[in-house]
């Protein structure tokens, strides 16, 4: 619980740092975390996953929670490692459609179908793609 209270903390702040307003997603709508609105009028949908890269490798999205990735959904992943500065970055939702040996994968298990995010030192090329400072001009 504290490290999703963290990870709603420190992602509000760094999107607050680059002008971006963000919004609690008050509408009941299951899949979405906050609402963010661009400097250019822009609203997208940021779903907010974490990972304590001490103890784990990868997130699990469950199928039924995310619904169908769309353009303006992003998966807002915080990064967490003791001693280092935590990271944000924004996965457009579309990505988990687009299998990848390493980092996107997509588990078709019978019961609970997800999507993963690996994050690991063969992933990490993949992943920093989507920083908040290289996918900003995207918003």
């Amino acid at each position: 619980m504290e490290q999703i209270k963290f990870a709603q903390h420190f992602t509000k702040l760094e999107l607050m740092k680059v002008n971006i307003e963000v919004f609690q997603n008050e509408s009941g709508k299951e899949g979405v975390d906050f609402v963010i609105r661009t400097a250019t009028g822009s609203y997208h949908e940021l779903y907010l996953k974490s990972l304590n890269l001490e103890k784990e490798s990868s997130v699990e999205i469950l199928k039924e929670e995310l619904a169908m990735p769309k353009d303006n959904l992003w998966i807002a992943l915080v990064l967490i490692m003791k001693n280092m500065d935590s990271s944000l970055y924004l996965i457009p939702s579309t990505m988990l459609l687009k299998t990848k040996a390493h980092t996107f994968l997509d588990q078709n298990n019978l019961k609970q179908p997800y999507w993963k995010i690996n994050v690991f030192l063969e992933a990490i090329p993949e992943l920093s793609k989507f920083s908040l400072a290289n996918v900003i001009s995207q918003l």
